[in-house]
């Protein structure tokens, strides 16, 4: 079949009908009305089965036959008879005209049947993209067998990370030449589709683009799919992957709920746990105080039991209060509050600490007012000097400093700096900040885990910075409440 719908043998059949046509007019005998139909019967089949230009040569050859063997005198050219030259040109119209009309539809018919396959692939590809549970391996799969049906000889689906030039591939087939990236990288950036002669025949690049932002590309190499198929599959896959990362995101989101949820809950339950036993303990702690009033000793012993179990109840406070704060179910009552006055009250929740160690207080002349809720920075305050203490070496001073912040006009800087054994190297980076891989508890300290959950309430941050000397410098960046400005006269 193939071999018959080869070029030499279209041309072949066509004079070899033609022939035979003639053959059987001079042999049988023929009217020259009788042979002009069956010509045109032959130009017709040719024009079906060959194509245009062999249908067109055909009318001419026959036409040629039909005067040269049938119209007087024979054998020659020449015609005798005027309405003969009507007849002759009557049908050499008519026979090309029907080839023309045939040929025609017959690419309608191929066209059309063109469009029935694509609409059916790109139908298809709805139904796999839109079912896809995996975006990395599912749509890449389901864009390939796109491609493959839209006739793509090579060709695949690539993403893109945060910028044209970071290329994730999905799916490819064939091979990958290097100029390849720079060409997705473009359609990419002017999020244009491109279309390109290479030696597989002819190469499209599509953007995939959602909401005006381009998330890769679809690529079909040696394609011979129409540009309005290949559009239509490249919105088909930018659809599906935006919705997988809408699924993504809504499914993390939702994780995100949960968490801090069953976050509250256990916090809760532990609360209520901790609460009874803690009570207990304080109760037996006086109790312990008044017996050990003659024993110095055991005074002192009875003493740090109490300041241990204030702290803890304290810890469980401060924990309670920052999963509402990021349960949403509390909020910040925030007001000018000076940081002198915050000093002061750290002093009085911390008596022991203060009566442990020498700890100076410096607050600057022009250090603004913090607008803050002053029992939430009052927390900050009181777990950041806790840690200081506690690493600090016995007898070493603790500082707390307030005073403008050097960058930025509209917020204040409160710093505690101890004279502890420093920073290790994963908790705080070069510019003092916490670190994001240090988010293990474990690592920066509860306490520091509350600080910096308080301050990020208040609308502040928390950075840490090794002192020179030796030691830490814990920095606490808050806003500053707006003076009222003054009207002029």
């Amino acid at each position: 079949m193939k071999l018959l719908r080869s070029g030499p043998a279209r041309w072949l059949l066509a004079i070899v009908s033609i022939a035979a046509v003639t053959t059987v007019g001079r042999v049988i005998g023929l009217n020259p009305s009788t042979v002009g139909f069956l010509y045109l019967i032959v130009v017709l089949l040719i024009s079906v089965w060959g194509g245009l230009l062999v249908g067109t040569v055909s009318s001419i050859i026959a036409t040629l036959c039909y005067n040269f063997f049938f119209f007087p005198p024979l054998y020659t050219f020449t015609i005798e008879e005027p309405a003969n030259w009507f007849a002759l040109a009557a049908f050499l119209v008519a026979s090309v005209t029907v080839n023309r009309l045939v040929v025609a539809a017959r690419v309608q018919a191929e066209t059309a049947e063109q469009r029935r396959k694509e609409l059916e692939t790109l139908y298809g590809l709805s139904i796999d993209l839109f079912t896809a549970t995996n975006r990395v391996g599912a749509l890449g799969e389901a864009a390939g067998r796109a491609l493959q049906l839209l006739g793509a000889r090579e060709g695949g689906l690539v993403l893109f990370e945060g910028s044209s030039y970071r290329q994730k591939v999905i799916w490819w087939k064939g091979q990958k030449p290097d100029e390849i990236e720079d060409l997705i990288a473009g359609v990419g950036r002017h999020q244009e589709a491109v279309e390109l002669p290479s030696p597989l025949g002819r190469d499209v690049y599509l953007p995939l683009i959602v909401g005006g932002k381009t998330s890769g590309a679809l690529v079909a190499r040696g394609t011979e799919a129409s540009k309005q198929a290949l559009e239509s599959a490249a919105r088909l896959v930018a659809l599906a992957v935006e919705r997988e990362r809408f699924i993504e995101e809504n499914a993390h989101v939702q994780a995100l709920r949960e968490s801090e949820a069953l976050k509250t809950s256990l916090l809760r339950a532990i609360s209520h746990d901790l609460t009874t036993p803690i009570t207990a303990i304080t109760i037996r702690t006086e109790s312990l105080r008044r017996r050990a009033a003659a024993d110095p000793d055991l005074l002192e012993d009875v003493a740090a039991i109490a300041a241990e179990t204030d702290r803890l109840r304290r810890r469980i406070d401060n924990l309670l209060s920052m999963a509402r704060l990021e349960a949403g179910k509390a909020r910040p009552r925030r007001e000018p509050t000076p940081p002198a006055d915050l000093f002061r009250a750290v002093r009085e929740n911390l008596p022991l600490v203060f009566a442990a160690r020498p700890v100076t207080l410096h607050v600057d002349a022009d250090c603004p007012d913090a607008n803050v809720d002053p029992s939430l920075a009052l927390e900050i305050l009181v777990n950041l000097v806790e840690n200081a203490h506690r690493v600090s070496p016995a007898g070493a001073p603790i500082e707390l400093m307030a005073r403008r912040h050097p960058l930025d006009p509209n917020k204040l800087r409160l710093e505690v700096l101890d004279r502890g054994p420093g920073l290790p190297p994963s908790v705080a980076d070069a510019d003092g900040n916490i670190a994001t891989e240090t988010s293990d508890v474990a690592q920066r300290g509860l306490g520091l885990e509350i600080a910096r959950s308080l301050a990020a309430a208040n609308g502040g941050t928390i950075g840490l910075a090794p002192r020179p000397g030796g030691g830490t410098i814990a920095r606490i960046d808050l806003p500053a409440a707006l003076l009222p400005v003054e009207e002029q006269a």
